[in-house]
């Protein structure tokens, strides 16, 4: 079992409570640093930080998973990277903020009960609130509902909690994930993406993403390529991978008064969004995945978000976590449209970027994954459980031992400690 438990000096935890005294000055932080995995990657123990030659990026791995191997492999771009290549890196910094109100998502310090094996006084827990007291919570397709209402994390706490699955600015050669015709007339030079050639008037010209598993595998999947719920921190766990479909993007692009497009789907339906910077204009359509949406969802003037960005770069970010579609242009979110919360078993993703003129550019692509909530035992039927404090679940998923594995699952409020706040 491997638990995340903030360290904390003797004298720094003697008077940690979350109700505070009528008449006395909060209590300040208390600073401590995170140990072992399972709220990795947002908050890490001591790991390896990795430098990989293939493609730049640095990644962090479990020291305890990737002492196993001989090599590693960089989720980003797949290549091999030696011993020589691994850095042993401090644990990330924390402070416990006494005397917070606890809402959901927050990351919070606490105390386990004896009779379910208490931490010792200078250790506290360390897991992420995903119900509340008095919840029944449940899961399905990786999704968190409670009382039967499927819960969406906001933007920002999105942000703090996705993985990281492709960034186009590590990979100075084109990629697998990239694949370049002369079909689709786009190519990668100086890394930025643009045309070769103009499309065919009235056309877009797409650029599809192919997803790779960038990984050791125990098994081959099989079917069409859908994301997966893997984590390159963990590079020895071996478990059956979980198909996915909800993703954050992040744009960097320059419209230099063209349209860029582009789409998301699975094997049921399939969405295209235009920015159109000529108008000032977003245009969502919907369709089957097979062809070409053509059925208008959305249309919205986009002038304050765009704000004169002419020889500019745009930056635009989508999600579909938590199976809700939002849109985001230059820090402005435009565009929510939650879509059916039980949703279907995913076989497939679909995304895919465009335009309708060699002006458009793309100069970064950035592509993330949500988590996937499971139950302790997958092979069961989805439980739900009505909880009398909070139920607390780490990032690090498959490998955190929480209230999902607890006889009592709920972390009574008297033995939170306070809020972990972190940069």
């Amino acid at each position: 079992m491997r638990n995340r438990a903030v360290q904390i000096p003797m004298l720094a935890i003697l008077v940690l409570s979350l109700s505070g005294v009528a008449g006395c000055n909060p209590s300040p932080p208390r600073k401590g640093k995170i140990v072992g995995s399972s709220m990795s990657p947002t908050l890490r123990g001591a790991h390896y930080a990795v430098d990989c030659l293939g493609c730049g990026i640095q990644f962090s791995c479990d020291p305890e998973q990737a002492d196993e191997r001989a090599t590693l492999i960089c989720p980003n771009c797949g290549s091999t990277a030696e011993r020589d290549r691994w850095k042993m890196t401090a644990a990330d910094p924390v402070s416990v903020l006494p005397d917070s109100k606890i809402r959901r998502w927050d990351i919070i310090a606490f105390e386990r009960d004896r009779s379910t094996g208490t931490t010792p006084n200078y250790e506290l827990m360390t897991k992420r609130v995903v119900g509340l007291p008095g919840e029944s919570i449940e899961f399905e397709n990786g999704n968190v509902f409670a009382n039967q209402v499927l819960i969406s994390k906001p933007f920002e706490i999105q942000k703090q909690m996705r993985i990281l699955v492709c960034d186009s600015k590590f990979q100075s050669a084109p990629s697998l994930n990239w694949p370049l015709t002369p079909e689709n007339r786009w190519e990668f030079n100086n890394g930025q993406f643009q045309m070769r050639t103009p499309p065919i008037p009235g056309k877009f010209a797409w650029l599809d993403f192919d997803y790779q598993k960038n990984y050791f595998q125990t098994e081959a999947s099989t079917g069409s390529p859908a994301l997966e719920d893997f984590y390159g921190y963990n590079q020895s766990l071996s478990r059956k991978l979980n198909r996915m479909d909800e993703v954050f993007v992040e744009l960097n692009i320059r419209l230099n008064g063209g349209t860029l497009g582009w789409r998301f789907g699975n094997q049921t339906e399939l969405y295209e969004f235009r920015i159109n910077e000529a108008l000032s204009e977003i245009q969502i359509l919907v369709g089957e995945p097979n062809g070409t949406p053509n059925a208008l969802l959305h249309r919205a003037n986009i002038s304050a978000a765009l704000n004169d960005v002419q020889q500019k770069p745009v930056q635009i970010e989508f999600s579909s976590f938590d199976r809700v579609l939002r849109v985001a242009v230059n820090g402005t979110e435009l565009w929510t449209y939650p879509l059916d919360p039980a949703g279907v078993p995913i076989t497939q993703t679909i995304l895919s970027f465009g335009g309708n003129s060699d002006v458009v550019k793309i100069d970064r692509i950035r592509i993330w994954r949500d988590l996937y909530y499971f139950d302790a035992d997958a092979a069961k039927p989805p439980q739900k459980r009505a909880i009398a404090g909070f139920f607390v679940i780490g990032d690090n998923v498959p490998l955190s031992h929480d209230s999902r594995h607890w006889k009592q699952p709920g972390v009574a409020i008297e033995s939170v400690k306070g809020k972990v706040i972190f940069q």
